[in-house]
């Protein structure tokens, strides 16, 4: 046995998962040069799916040595395993702007002093995201419900990148006691870069099991025809 040899450990990371999609991501801009870098995430995100390479679950190794194994959560593994045959052709994505992430900033009320930093030129806050930061057009949702509120609605904007027409109709997946309604259920479109937009009721029913506060549930929303599935994951919180 060679004695130069040390005892070590390996564990995946960020530091590999990062130059993969980043390299991913390239690709997607070379081929659609026009899409702005929400485009780009938006294809990564919907299309990844939640089964490893060799179709398992994929699991979460934790962030201790000797932490069990466990079934890794959108909080550990994002929308999951990303699909680049997938994402160069996405059907449907989440579009956002530079405005739209000042509208961001402004609505988590950073000072006019603290948004020069990122947009030396503003001289107040001119507008906000209605109905809070949860609105911001992103691929995937984050639902808190607390003592005070059972009920939240978001909405999502969808820009079409197929070359034809198409149709799509929305699937969900959420945990016991929590009832979605997306509205409208079915979204048409007739020619390329045609926006759509919907909203999504998010419903913790009464008499549902008891949550400790602080628990976190998942689930997603889904825009489906035979040629494209468009996932969003939806993560729950309870802090009552």
């Amino acid at each position: 046995m060679d004695a130069r040899r040390v005892e070590y450990n390996i564990l995946s990371g960020t530091s590999t998962a990062c130059p993969h999609v980043a390299g991913v991501a390239a690709l997607i801009k070379k081929r659609h040069g026009d899409w702005t870098p929400a485009m780009i995430r938006s294809a990564l995100v919907t299309t990844a799916g939640p089964l490893d390479k060799d179709g398992r679950d994929i699991v979460d190794s934790g962030s201790a040595i000797g932490a069990a194994v466990m079934g890794a959560t959108p909080l550990a593994a994002g929308a999951g395993f990303v699909l680049p045959r997938l994402a160069m052709d996405p059907g449907l994505v989440y579009d956002a702007g530079t405005q739209d992430y000042v509208d961001f900033l402004c609505t988590l009320n950073y000072t006019v002093e603290q948004m020069r930093q990122f947009v030396p030129e503003l001289s107040k806050c001119d507008r906000t995201i209605p109905s809070g930061v949860a609105n911001l057009n992103y691929p995937s949702f984050v639902v808190v419900f607390d003592g005070c509120t059972r009920v939240r609605t978001l909405t999502r904007t969808v820009t079409m990148v197929s070359a034809r027409p198409e149709s799509y109709n929305v699937t969900v997946a959420v945990p016991d006691g929590v009832k979605v309604t997306v509205t409208p259920a079915t979204l048409e479109f007739r020619w390329p870069k045609e926006k759509r937009s919907y909203s999504v009721q998010f419903s913790s029913e009464a008499g549902a099991k008891a949550r400790t506060a602080g628990t976190w549930e998942f689930g997603h929303i889904a825009w489906e025809n035979r040629k494209h599935r468009v996932r969003s994951p939806v993560a729950f919180k309870w802090d009552n």
